[in-house]
């Protein structure tokens, strides 16, 4: 059985990598060649992020699952997995395209988006919703198109838990038949394992060791630009582009930290668990202060702020002048969270 379920899972994810690429190509000009060993790497990403997530929430990933809502809101959110459960009372019957069968509905249960988002209250004029997932994916839908598809955050499908290898816990469903036209099935972005729904672009918050700095307190430092193909996944163009911001070693000295020649500084993105190592980058500390490293917080030739759907507010990127060789197996997060100070040996 063990066998099988790893089959599903990688099949899925086959799935799943190959309609992402012909999403991006499509809606959002990205990656217009995708080589055969760019989705053999994202293949064996997306099997080692699913035997990952297994060790680190165990067997029953409900124990310790949080959702949150955040952003442009009045009043975030915050969702263990019993507040899940008690809010998961809306009922449809639809079709998962995800299981192969694109004829038989049966009955999803789960939050209602717009019910959640009503009760969280979004600031006039937002207009889309960025939901991420655990496994780093993250997809941004209008909320128009939302509302309109009637987004679930399904926990139930035909009566049963969803399996770790079907997208599950938890993930986001639409009403669809076998009628729904094409185009109203292209709108409909699934995104499994969902951990956070960001609604409009968060305001900028930063976490230096203890303290928090705004937009203000980086604007106060020296900028950096840097233009340049950049490595995010998700929501970008493959050419060179212009990213604004400011280098790590500025922020820390800012606050006064010290940056000892041992050292890493660690870059963590927004996750469900705020120690899960898989969310962060450690970055040697001669690399911090031989290169531009930095965080970004405006992108083009405009200066606009990074949205939601870039990874914004806050992006962590590499300049020009970092070796290859050293930042080659350094990610390029998105929704860069806190940065800090840590010794080498430190494994979290």
């Amino acid at each position: 059985m063990s066998r099988l379920a790893n089959f599903k899972t990688i099949r899925y994810w086959i799935v799943s990598i190959i309609s992402l690429c012909i999403v991006l190509v499509g809606l959002m000009g990205c990656q217009a060649q995708v080589s055969d060993a760019q989705l053999d790497q994202w293949y064996k990403e997306a099997i080692a992020e699913n035997s990952r997530l297994t060790e680190t929430y165990g067997s029953n990933l409900t124990d310790n699952w949080i959702v949150r809502v955040q952003g442009q809101v009045q009043k975030p959110i915050t969702l263990n997995w019993k507040e899940i459960e008690a809010l998961a009372d809306t009922k449809f019957n639809s079709i998962n395209a995800h299981l192969g069968d694109l004829t038989t509905p049966h009955e999803f249960q789960g939050i209602s988006v717009q019910k959640l988002l009503e009760k969280a209250i979004v600031n006039s004029g937002v207009e889309d919703l960025t939901i991420v997932a655990a496994d780093a994916y993250y997809a941004t839908i209008t909320l128009k198109d939302i509302y309109r598809n009637q987004g679930l955050l399904t926990i139930l499908e035909a009566g049963k838990p969803i399996r770790r290898n079907e997208g599950g816990p938890i993930h986001l469903a639409y009403f669809r038949d076998a009628q729904l036209p094409q185009e109203e099935i292209k709108k409909q972005r699934w995104v499994h394992y969902v951990t956070h729904l960001v609604v409009g672009t968060e305001p900028l918050r930063l976490k230096v060791e203890k303290e928090t700095i705004e937009l203000a307190d980086l604007e106060k430092l020296p900028t950096h630009r840097i233009t340049m193909l950049v490595g995010y996944k998700i929501g970008w163009k493959y050419e060179p582009v212009d990213l604004i911001g400011v280098k790590l070693r500025d922020i820390l000295r800012s606050q006064n930290v010290v940056i000892p020649n041992e050292s890493v500084v660690r870059v963590r993105r927004k996750s469900m668990d705020d120690l899960d190592p898989q969310k962060s980058v450690k970055i040697p500390a001669n690399l911090i202060n031989d290169c531009d490293v930095m965080l970004a917080y405006k992108w083009g030739t405009d200066a606009q702020s990074i949205p939601a759907s870039k990874g914004g507010p806050i992006t962590l990127a590499y300049g020009n002048n970092c070796p290859s060789d050293a930042v080659k197996n350094l990610a390029w997060l998105p929704f860069v969270e806190s940065i800090s100070v840590e010794s080498a040996e430190t494994k979290l």
